[in-house]
């Protein structure tokens, strides 16, 4: 977890809301992923309740697969939950070579 506080920075303290901005783009969706410890150890410092919103301004934007991408795989519901939980937008899929090759 301290590594991961060497990646983000404290934009503001405003109402009860800390926004953290992110050095390094490629670490948004991880410090999205902890974003309740990072709430956690905010109270704990703070000593009372804070949200906490990352800044996501300065990530690149997503580019699009080579093609439509199929309905069966937009519908899983762990594509679902992997999406609401990192705020996601599905841009490209892959076949796992590795996966399909026997042991």
């Amino acid at each position: 977890m301290r590594a991961l506080f060497l990646e983000i920075s404290l934009a503001s303290l405003t109402g009860g809301v800390a926004t953290l901005e992110v050095r390094d783009p490629s670490y948004s969706n991880v410090v999205l992923g902890r974003k309740e410890q990072i709430a956690e150890i905010f109270q704990r410092v703070v000593g009372a309740a804070i949200k906490v919103e990352i800044d996501r301004s300065n990530d690149p934007e997503p580019t699009a697969s080579q093609g439509p991408i199929d309905d069966a795989i937009t519908e899983d519901p762990i594509v679902q939950q992997a999406k609401d939980l990192f705020g996601g937008t599905i841009v490209r899929v892959e076949n796992d070579t590795a996966a399909a090759e026997p042991q």
